[in-house]
């Protein structure tokens, strides 16, 4: 049977709308769980959209906590709260003034630290094994993470580039560098 173009349209519309409440039914019983043991660092981001949509993508591969750091906007923000969508209100998150703090922190409660940054000693995400727990530090999108950082970095890591430009966005970066991260977890049996 083929169906016209709008009863196509309305179909796909109801797939979806079923979908969607799948989604929030499955939401409604992560709530009271306790979320992976996987945190940020945001290290001087500056762009406001940018951490909206860290945000966004922290609360869908369940983030535990984001340390926003230096002149990182903190929520609430209309602007944060425009690309968040929520997620900023979801997602605990903690303001410290020097990123290197943040790294102490993580390293006190013994959760290993990973740079996200191109350097002489950085290697691909996909051959670095990502520990659990995790701490990931992503920098300002010009002048990169703060070189204290590093002392406490258990990894620094990349992503491959295989176009002419030499890096992403910082937002679409925190992406791909947290899918890899739950595609091994869960190849090891260890996500949650």
């Amino acid at each position: 049977m083929i169906l016209a173009p709008a009863a196509r349209v309305r179909r796909g519309a109801n797939l979806r709308k079923r979908k969607l409440e799948e989604h929030r039914a499955a939401a409604a019983q992560r709530m009271g769980t306790p979320r992976a043991p996987l945190y940020l660092i945001l290290d001087n981001i500056r762009s406001l959209h940018n951490v909206g949509s860290i945000f966004r993508t922290a609360d869908g591969f369940g983030v535990r906590k984001i340390f926003l750091t230096g002149i990182t906007p903190v929520p609430p923000r209309p602007e944060i709260s425009k690309t968040a969508i929520g997620a900023d209100e979801v997602v605990e998150f903690e303001w410290m003034a020097d990123p290197v703090r943040a790294a102490l922190v993580l390293r006190e409660i013994g959760v290993p630290t990973a740079i996200l940054e191109q350097t002489d000693r950085s290697i691909s995400i996909y051959e670095y094994s990502f520990p659990e727990p995790l701490g990931i530090v992503l920098g300002h999108e010009q002048i990169g993470v703060d070189a204290g950082v590093f002392a406490y970095a258990s990894a620094v890591v990349e992503i491959p580039m295989l176009g002419m430009k030499h890096s992403h966005n910082v937002a679409v970066a925190t992406g791909i560098v947290l899918a890899e991260v739950r595609r091994q977890w869960g190849a090891r049996g260890a996500a949650r």
